[in-house]
């Protein structure tokens, strides 16, 4: 059985903001394994727990790369908090300096709570073949033409 450990220098190698953050004390190597975690705990990290695959082997990492970029969404999203920003800007202006920021409204914005950073956007991507479903007719005996 195949799991993801993390790895909190490669994690730091790859997601560079991360380690500035860090660097600059907005967050400590605490933090991030915590936020790792408890991602790995809502997606798994083994075989038994994840969709996705895991066979480094075999060069085969989707699973490390998905918590990978998860951890990165929330942590970028910490950071966002700390510097007052509440969300993706909206617009700015140069002029007597003024930024709006774009808010989530209701469950239908799922796919905009990933889009809004980077590693959210690529995480988003990355999974788009495992959201995808099949279709489920409810009688016992279906025709396509009735």
């Amino acid at each position: 059985m195949s799991s993801v450990t993390f790895d909190y220098d490669e994690f730091i190698a790859r997601f560079v903001h991360i380690g500035q953050a860090v660097a600059e004390g907005k967050l400590t190597e605490a933090s991030v394994t915590a936020a790792y975690d408890s991602i790995a705990s809502w997606q798994g990290a083994d075989d038994d727990n994840s969709i996705y695959p895991y066979d480094p082997e075999n060069g085969i990492t989707l699973r490390k790369d998905v918590l990978y970029l998860m951890t990165c969404h929330v942590l970028t999203l910490q950071l966002w908090a700390g510097s007052g920003q509440s969300g993706r800007i909206a617009s700015a202006s140069q002029g007597s300096i003024s930024t709006s920021f774009d808010l989530l409204k209701s469950n239908k914005d799922i796919p905009n709570y990933w889009f809004q950073t980077p590693c959210g956007q690529q995480f988003w991507m990355m999974t788009a073949g495992y959201r995808k479903g099949g279709r489920f007719y409810g009688v016992r005996h279906y025709h396509p033409w009735g």
